[in-house]
């Protein structure tokens, strides 16, 4: 299989994972399970030791630091757009998005240095993928955001469209999560995981790393670690 994230740097590539971990067990450690699939995407994004010790860490502590310094890190990388693009499908994945949820997802792509118009185009994006259904691949064909309509606006927006999509771990998180159900499988071992759940494909055209990782636990239940982090 195709590293992931193959264009970024080691460090890019471990903050991404990392703020993904973080938010996906907001408020509690990453199960055994939880991090066995979170060191299978680590592994899959060829990530160094050091960056792969920096996501456990992410995925572990409960004070949301981890999760800051993640997110300044991203600051000046194009896979911050990738992040709020995957949390604005985390947030929608069960339908019932609050404009507080939304605020909140907001409050962050601003702290990232993303502005509103760019951040309602990434809320297009996500709405009008989910209108269209398409299969993964076909998200990362250079000519899909053009079929939404979308690649002109976002490119004059300063977001680089080459990188949004392929950027998004949400288009082989699935194939990977699959991947390690037949292993547990195969060692007798159940899976709570599921790479079809809520917001990891779901009908929804866009699925949501975070959302697929957390096991359906909802936006909701991120609050108190945006709270910490951001005050919001």
């Amino acid at each position: 299989m195709e590293k992931l994230l193959k264009d970024y740097s080691d460090l890019e590539k471990g903050a991404y994972i990392g703020a993904v971990s973080s938010i996906a067990t907001a408020d509690r450690a990453a199960s055994e399970e939880e991090m066995e699939y979170i060191m299978a995407l680590a592994e899959s994004a060829d990530l160094s030791d050091e960056q792969k010790k920096a996501v456990s860490r992410a995925a572990t502590e409960l004070t949301g630091q981890e999760l800051k310094r993640c997110l300044d890190i991203l600051k000046d990388s194009d896979l911050k757009f990738s992040l709020v693009t995957d949390l604005i499908s985390f947030g929608q994945a069960d339908k019932n998005y609050s404009d507080e949820e939304k605020a909140n997802v907001e409050k962050i792509a601003h702290y990232l240095g993303i502005d509103q118009q760019q951040f309602s185009l990434l809320d297009q994006f996500v709405k009008k993928t989910a209108e269209v259904k398409p299969d993964p691949e076909e998200v990362t064909h250079p000519s899909f955001l053009s079929k939404l309509g979308l690649d002109d606006k976002l490119k004059r927006s300063g977001i680089n469209i080459n990188s949004l999509t392929k950027g998004l771990l949400s288009i082989a998180g699935p194939m990977i999560l699959a991947n390690l159900i037949r292993g547990r499988q195969s060692r007798g071992l159940s899976s709570s995981l599921n790479p079809f759940s809520m917001g990891g494909g779901g009908g929804l055209g866009l699925g949501s790393i975070i959302s697929m990782l957390s096991g359906g636990r909802g936006f909701s239940r991120t609050g108190n670690m945006f709270n910490r982090v951001f005050g919001l």
